[in-house]
């Protein structure tokens, strides 16, 4: 029986699936390291099923069949199914973006949204963000022993805005706070302009976040969201504990 390695296949999609953009084709040679006739096969097979688009650029993007998988994974997820309610509760009192964040190493991924009347960018779901940048993300870590911190930090670790930690020094401090607190607090360290609180779902790799702009997000604002955050991600652990 020939078995065939799926590796380059994966390799393609994940790549693509990470993108914000279309990727040329003399791109994803130069990231994947493939030979051209083998990466063309493989591009050729997932444009003929759907997962990848090819422009007449020889430019490529993920395809909509991609959304399967992904939304399959979300509607057999206790944890979304049981948060849904909860998020749409903050977001009523709070009038904020509400995120549902997961470890997805050496990152997070939202796996659930809900948008203030506001907000005109849309949902977050699928949004991949570095842990050490986010509140959401070190909310989590916070909670993880430092050998593992450690180990997601060997994956990557640098500045992502003017703003963000650049050291693992000033990282573990801003943890050990956050473990001493209760709840994450950053300002503008993944997004300009944008702060964030969050809250570690007890029991799981999860956290609760509100993103909100700076012009508007005061200290005090920052307490109010975040004992708000803490009750609902204690409400939220304990309906996973049942």
């Amino acid at each position: 029986m020939r078995v065939t390695d799926d590796s380059p296949t994966l390799d393609v999609l994940e790549r693509l699936s990470a993108a914000t953009d279309r990727v040329t084709f003399e791109s994803l040679l130069r990231q994947l390291g493939l030979p051209e006739g083998v990466l063309r096969g493989r591009l050729r097979k997932l444009v003929d099923r759907g997962w990848v688009v090819a422009e007449p650029d020889d430019s490529y993007a993920i395809g909509v069949v991609a959304l399967r998988p992904g939304s399959a994974y979300l509607l057999a997820d206790r944890t979304v199914r049981l948060a849904a309610p909860l998020l749409t509760q903050l977001r009523d009192r709070l009038d904020e973006a509400v995120r549902l964040v997961r470890l997805d190493p050496p990152g997070i991924v939202c796996i659930a949204s809900r948008e203030p009347a506001q907000d005109t960018a849309g949902s977050a779901v699928g949004r991949r963000m570095p842990a050490y940048a986010s509140a959401s993300g070190k909310a989590i870590l916070a909670e993880l022993p430092r050998e593992r911190v450690v180990a997601l930090l060997d994956l990557g670790f640098e500045a992502h805005t003017s703003e963000s930690v650049a050291d693992r020094a000033t990282l573990f401090e801003e943890l050990a706070e956050t473990r001493a607190r209760g709840w994450a607090y950053e300002r503008g360290q993944f997004q300009p302009g944008v702060g964030c609180v969050a809250a570690a779902v007890p029991g799981t790799t999860d956290a609760i976040s509100v993103g909100v702009p700076l012009a508007r997000l005061t200290d005090d604002h920052a307490v109010e969201i975040a004992a708000n955050l803490v009750r609902t991600t204690e409400e939220l652990g304990e309906a996973l504990r049942r």
